[in-house]
């Protein structure tokens, strides 16, 4: 079993001996890239790179959190989320965080601040995704402007004690969700000096089994 004293240590990398792009189009790229592993054998992985680096927001407010019912062709069934989306050119991170927030929940932010970055899936995509917590006032809604291919709902607010419960109900399972709302608990809980809207408290439910 691996210790802290070891846990530095990292696991030869699989070199990449040939990049070779097999799609793409404005959203980003696909590889099939020519491989060696470790122990010498040649192959073959498959890479996904976005065209830029995404964000995801989790939008805070005084009844809790919000997820956006989103309908996701690929389950073909309406999943629970954050916003989030990629940055338009010259756009920098915060200022996705406050369109993404706009455009698919019809949240106004009146602040965001970073709480880490994730990487979705570590087997196939290489581009990170920059966390943002947003603190909204909900009576500053407004209507919201979804892209032609996406379709959602109203936001559901779900209060931070309740979230525990949901998350073991399996109401939600989308896995850049669920990263981000792990970073923004880590982030309330360690940083004394961030933001809140809500007593520290008021979040317990969530680490209780």
């Amino acid at each position: 079993m691996r210790t802290v004293d070891d846990s530095n240590q990292e696991p030869p990398p699989i070199a990449r001996t040939r990049a070779v792009e097999v799609f793409g189009n404005r959203f980003g790229r696909l590889f099939n890239d020519e491989t060696v592993s470790p122990s010498g054998s040649p192959g073959n992985y498959l890479r996904w790179q976005w065209s830029t680096s995404g964000v995801v927001v989790v939008p805070s407010g005084p009844a809790g959190v919000a997820l956006v019912p989103m309908y996701r062709y690929a389950l073909g069934t309406a999943s629970l989320e954050f916003p989030r989306g990629a940055r338009d050119p010259g756009e920098q991170a915060h200022e996705t965080a406050v369109r993404e927030l706009r455009e698919e929940a019809g949240l106004v932010a009146t602040s965001v601040h970073e709480v880490g970055m994730l990487h979705p899936e570590t087997g196939l995509i290489e581009t990170p995704v920059h966390v943002y917590r947003a603190i909204v006032d909900p009576s500053q809604s407004v209507a919201a402007q979804p892209e032609t291919m996406e379709s959602v709902c109203n936001p559901i607010w779900v209060p931070w004690g309740d979230l525990g419960s949901w998350l073991r109900a399996g109401r939600i399972t989308c896995g850049v969700t669920l990263a981000a709302l792990t970073l923004a608990v880590a982030a309330r809980h360690i940083d004394t000096a961030y933001p809140t809207d809500q007593p520290p408290e008021s979040e317990s439910g969530l680490m209780q089994p």
